[in-house]
């Protein structure tokens, strides 16, 4: 998996008609597990029963704006998110999407066209009203392979104020998120980036930043100021930006986390390490949403569903992990029975 460095846009479509409260958006109390969907996976619809009955809250899937929707003149291919739509219909999973990729009909010169993805942005509300409660809009737009052009954080906090618009005038009340930061990419450009991303005005409409952190390679505690990269708590870095920037009350979202194909392939220290990434990102009051992934990628070094369509060992744990919580069971509790499977390896029992 290469690196990027993300500000991403979320635009959470106001749905009160349908829509449940949800744990992780704004005003709501709790901490919201998220995991990833591939929708070219193997076994989504298993992926999406036991996620359900796991307790996962949130569902974030990749749509590949040039895949589904290769040509202007015909309409985009609704059909594998129709069937993940139709199928979470009974269960208490709310959905994100992430637009990414856009196609080359629907770019400038300057980067994606804002009212062709304000049209994608609303035929997609329009669509699975309900369920589909986030959106997010080009993940590493700080990156060229994720803004599919030079990156330009004038022009992308353009962009969101045109979706936005689009959304708010069709009676969707959106709360708009941005940010995604991977420090294997460049700490300080990263952070410029979002700095850049506040000087332009981009995020004044949003009460959270989102974060995306691929292939982490470090114990979840480790933090930022002890390697250059690959650390999930680089969370606290971006949040010192927020803090710099007036969001002291507003919220930051981990979108998308995984491990680092060069992390250890013992089930059980995998699973500890889930565990471990989710117990520090829910005792940070501040992040609202943390997505895992992948569910059901073959490709990935740690999936939560098996090629055989069974819970892998990081699945079950984070199962636990959920339950636990729901049965108010003590951090502490949890934490002394992940030691009692810990292997003797010193990164992952380090203080």
């Amino acid at each position: 998996m290469t690196g990027c460095v993300a500000i991403l846009i979320v635009l959470i479509a106001g749905l009160p008609t349908t829509a449940k409260a949800q744990d992780g958006l704004p005003g709501e109390p709790g901490f919201g597990y998220g995991a990833c969907l591939d929708l070219e996976g193997y076994h989504f619809e298993t992926a999406i029963q036991i996620a359900d009955q796991y307790g996962v809250d949130w569902l974030t899937i990749d749509f590949d704006w040039a895949d589904y929707w290769p040509n202007a003149d015909v309409s985009p291919n609704w059909e594998a998110l129709d069937k993940v739509m139709e199928q979470i219909e009974d269960t208490q999973l709310a959905v994100m999407i992430s637009i990414t990729h856009p196609p080359a009909w629907a770019l400038d010169s300057a980067g994606p066209n804002g009212a062709w993805t304000s049209e994608l942005a609303l035929r997609l509300a329009r669509r699975y009203p309900g369920k589909l409660l986030a959106l997010e809009i080009f993940p590493a737009a700080n990156t060229p392979q994720g803004w599919s052009a030079t990156p330009n954080p004038q022009a992308y906090a353009d962009l969101l104020r045109m979706v936005h618009s689009k959304l708010a005038n069709e009676g969707f009340h959106d709360t708009l998120i941005a940010a995604g930061i991977d420090p294997s990419s460049g700490k300080a450009e990263a952070l410029d980036f979002l700095l850049d991303l506040y000087n332009a005005g981009g995020t004044d409409l949003s009460p959270v930043i989102s974060l995306r952190l691929p292939a982490l390679e470090h114990n979840p505690i480790t933090p930022p100021s002890a390697v250059s990269d690959h650390t999930l708590r680089f969370y606290e870095e971006a949040r010192r930006v927020m803090l710099d920037n007036g969001h002291q009350n507003d919220l930051l979202w981990i979108t998308r986390f995984d491990w680092s194909p060069g992390g250890s392939s013992d089930a059980d220290e995998q699973a500890i390490w889930l565990q471990q990434a989710y117990l520090r990102m829910r005792s940070q009051l501040y992040i609202g949403v943390a997505s895992f992934y992948c569910l059901n990628d073959p490709s990935t070094p740690v999936a939560l569903l098996s090629a055989d369509g069974k819970p892998t060992a990081a699945f079950d744990a984070l199962g636990k992990l959920i339950a636990a919580e729901n049965n108010h069971l003590t951090i502490t509790t949890i934490i002394e029975r992940n030691k009692s499977i810990q292997k003797n390896d010193p990164e992952l029992n380090q203080p």
